[in-house]
């Protein structure tokens, strides 16, 4: 296989990674605040509040893989 075809699977393969990872965050996120709601009897509040720590979380993943890409992009450049 090229390396120019590795490093594209390797670049699909984490970004679909990278999604999945946001996905669940805010699936997780819902998920805990829904089982407190019922808990607690506070509907709907828990689960908008954990939905949002959700989300922070996820593009927080989010970055992290933008600059871990950035970062990659400027090694490559540098050794050229």
């Amino acid at each position: 296989m090229k390396k120019e075809t590795k490093e594209y699977i390797k670049q699909l393969t984490r970004a679909s990674t990278v999604g999945f990872s946001v996905a669940f965050a805010i699936f997780i996120g819902v998920g805990i605040g829904f089982y407190l709601d019922n808990s607690f009897g506070t509907w709907p509040w828990l689960t908008l509040i954990f939905m949002v720590f959700g989300i922070i979380a996820g593009f927080k993943n989010y970055y992290r893989f933008a600059k871990r890409q950035q970062k990659e992009e400027q090694e490559k450049i540098g050794h050229k």
